[in-house]
């Protein structure tokens, strides 16, 4: 096993208990309350990965099981997480900035009813662009696959720590700065685009609304919609899988492609401003970034690599993260 990858697995377990403490005490403080039922399978995945990931690294060597498979339990662990707290903080916003964002897109040249129309005229590229949209989810664990069974040992935690970033500020900055979303400032209904796909970005509007008047007070895990409308995290996370994914080899051009694609998508589909894919693209590279230079290898290791899946040549084992 790498030298530090229980120290390394531990801070990352303590930034998701940070955050959920700060969740709970956000949640409170909003009048919003947790549906326990719902929380049942995510915590029961997230234990059965976390013990299986222990019995990979203490009882049976297999670093890459045992990386891949605690990152999973990571990620699925602060994602309940950081969904509840956009909730909460959805439930304690103040006014909807969507004026604002509509006339920096404007200012910038930027005619979102023009890319509207656009795939509304072609409905083979709004289908195409709604398929990568949609991969989100699937991505999000074929990153950790990826780069866990490949042996890039350091790029998976690096990744988990990259996305938790990006999840927290992207929430953090969406308390102070609500939107509803373009579809909904505008007035838009779906019969006005029968060639785009924009109805998904009316789904999280009712319970945006319902945060906001008080008639939604309980919060189910298995019933959460995306409900940030600035900054995208969308967006973050087609550039953070496009980042990840280059690491691999057999992954690098179609990842590149299919987050294109997603990043490409995120105005109609997410109904987002121009301005949310810009913000949320930026949060990512910093996430990157600081994620980057928190964890690195330590001198003398060496990483587990699959020749099938990178260049010969990859940097240090994860261990250290100082």
């Amino acid at each position: 096993m790498p030298a530090d990858f229980h120290p390394v697995r531990a801070r990352l377990w303590l930034l998701i208990l940070t955050v959920a403490v700060l969740t709970a005490a956000w949640m409170r403080a909003a009048g919003v309350a947790l549906d326990a039922a719902g929380a049942v399978l995510p915590a029961l995945t997230c234990a059965g990965l976390e013990g299986l990931a222990t019995f990979y690294s203490t009882r049976r060597l297999e670093p890459r099981f045992a990386v891949s498979l605690s990152s999973l339990a990571q990620v699925i662990a602060f994602s309940a997480c950081a969904a509840l707290l956009s909730y909460a903080v959805a439930a304690t916003g103040g006014p909807l900035w969507d004026g604002t964002f509509r006339a920096v897109d404007q200012s910038l040249g930027l005619d979102w009813l023009a890319y509207l129309n656009g795939f509304n005229d072609h409905p083979w590229i709004g289908f195409a662009l709604s398929l990568a949209y949609q991969s989100l989810m699937t991505q999000l664990i074929v990153v950790v696959i990826v780069l866990g069974l490949g042996g890039h040992l350091r790029a998976v935690p690096e990744f988990v720590l990259a996305f938790m970033l990006a999840g927290l500020t992207t929430v953090l900055i969406s308390a102070f700065m609500p939107a509803a979303e373009v579809f909904v400032h505008l007035q838009l209904r779906p019969e006005d685009f029968p060639g785009a796909n924009g109805s998904a970005a009316y789904l999280h509007f009712s319970h945006l609304t319902g945060l906001r008047d008080g008639t939604l007070r309980s919060i189910s895990l298995d019933q959460l919609e995306g409900i940030i409308t600035f900054p995208s995290f969308h967006a973050a996370l087609g550039v953070l899988f496009a980042r990840y994914l280059w690491i691999c080899r057999v992954t690098r051009w179609p990842g590149l492609a299919l987050n294109a694609m997603l990043v490409a998508a995120t105005p109609i589909d997410g109904g987002h401003y121009f301005i949310d894919v810009g913000a949320g693209a930026l949060i990512a590279v910093g996430a990157i970034v600081i994620a980057h230079r928190l964890v690195r290898p330590s001198r003398g290791d060496s990483e587990l690599v699959s020749p099938v899946w990178s260049e010969s040549g990859a940097d240090g084992m994860v261990t250290r993260w100082t």
